[in-house]
């Protein structure tokens, strides 16, 4: 048998031959044919094999994520229970979902089209200190004054304790603003009676509490900083007074800063981590959030953390990130049809190199060892309480950063 007569056999005669004809080629040929089919069969019993076990692995693959996927359900549907039963004021029930990202807003083929309910509601913005959140304040003052939108006053926490307690007569005036922002705004929009957006900018918590500490030691006056001098504690002992600030913010409770509700915090008159005595026994509304928060058991403030994370995007209309203040500004934008970035030329990506850990260990060559130990991040990584206060700020963060990744992906098209 030549070799075309092989190739005939191969591609025509033995995909449709019966058991008779593959006897016969057997009788005629018995030595070229019965290898060609043994090696046919063989490779057919790999292929059969190979494609058996793929199938089993897809199967199993399949029954592990669908375990999976109801052990999150479980879990969420506990923590959303414990939330509700324990914790209500932080089920936001009048706020835009995430334009980008929300399951109950918008699908694939509408994102960047049809954004009216965004456009058309109340906007809030959370300040977050030291984050570019003085940066967006500005230009949300410069553009209510170029696109004459009603603007409220920055919500700081005697504000909104004074909003909260708004009759209905004055509530409907407070519904014409347009814009609001501050540092105790989140909350605000279940005070509203029409659509209602958040959004926000966040930072690493480190640097955010590196940035904190260098600026409140010039800055006294500033509420964050009032409550004990940054000039005479360490960045260590200033980290754990101050605590995860978004956290906080994000679990704000206007009665808790009421003077006549002081029964509801305990008040220790020394910073944890700290020697030095607080004397100011005006406490500012962060720190008696702060202190409040602080009585929290580990597994509420698990519980809590879960359910901000698992709702971040329900949460915020838009997030940014300080690093990229630019394409944050882009992206409020677009989601808002407001001129963040046309009007606001300062909203640049801000990286400061005065902040880094390098020049944080240099600028204390002077100070004593244990001093300088506890100057220096670097030698936080493995700090037990260092950790333990920031762990919720950084949840958050971390969720923020794969937010904002989608955002810019759905916004520019682009996939980095």
């Amino acid at each position: 048998m030549t070799f075309v007569h092989l190739i005939y056999v191969q591609i025509e005669i033995l995909p449709m031959m019966r058991v008779y004809e593959s006897v016969l080629l057997f009788l005629l040929f018995p030595t070229t044919v019965l290898p060609f089919i043994w090696q046919q069969s063989s490779s057919s019993n790999k292929i059969s094999r190979t494609q058996k076990e793929v199938a089993e692995a897809l199967k199993m693959l399949t029954v592990q994520q669908t375990k999976q996927e109801l052990f999150e359900n479980q879990q969420r549907a506990q923590t959303e229970a414990y939330i509700l039963k324990n914790f209500p004021w932080i089920v936001k029930n009048n706020s835009l979902g995430n334009y980008f990202t929300s399951g109950r807003t918008h699908t694939s083929a509408d994102v960047l089209h049809d954004g009216k309910d965004y456009t058309n509601s109340a906007i809030v913005f959370l300040h977050q200190s030291q984050s570019g959140g003085s940066a967006i304040s500005d230009c949300l003052e410069t553009i209510a004054k170029k696109k004459a939108l009603p603007k409220s006053e920055f919500m700081s926490g005697s504000k909104r304790v004074k909003w909260d307690k708004m009759d209905e007569k004055a509530r409907a005036l407070g519904d014409k603003f347009k814009i609001h922002s501050g540092d105790s705004a989140f909350g605000l929009c279940d005070q509203l009676r029409g659509k209602c957006s958040y959004f926000t900018v966040v930072r690493n918590p480190m640097e955010h509490a590196l940035s904190t500490y260098q600026h409140c030691k010039t800055s006294l006056g500033d509420e964050r900083c009032s409550v004990i001098n940054a000039n005479k504690v360490t960045l260590r002992e200033w980290i754990l007074h101050q605590g995860s600030t978004v956290f906080q913010k994000l679990l704000f409770r206007s009665d808790i800063c009421d003077k006549r509700n002081s029964h509801l915090i305990t008040y220790n008159n020394t910073t944890p981590g700290s020697k030095l005595k607080i004397k100011n026994e005006n406490l500012p509304c962060w720190y008696k959030q702060k202190l409040h928060q602080q009585q929290l058991t580990k597994t509420d403030r698990q519980h809590l953390i879960n359910y901000i994370t698992d709702n971040l995007d329900e949460y915020f209309a838009a997030i940014g990130l300080y690093d990229e203040l630019e394409n944050s500004a882009h992206i409020f934008e677009h989601v808002f049809q407001l001129p963040f970035s046309r009007v606001c030329k300062n909203l640049k990506n801000t990286r400061n190199d005065e902040l880094s850990v390098g020049n944080n260990r240099a600028n204390n060559n002077n100070k004593p060892r244990d001093d300088l130990y506890e100057n220096d991040p670097a030698n936080f990584q493995y700090d037990s309480e260092v950790l333990d206060a920031l762990e919720p700020d950084y949840q958050i963060y971390w969720k923020a950063q794969q937010i904002f990744k989608q955002q810019k992906q759905r916004l520019f098209n682009k996939i980095e």
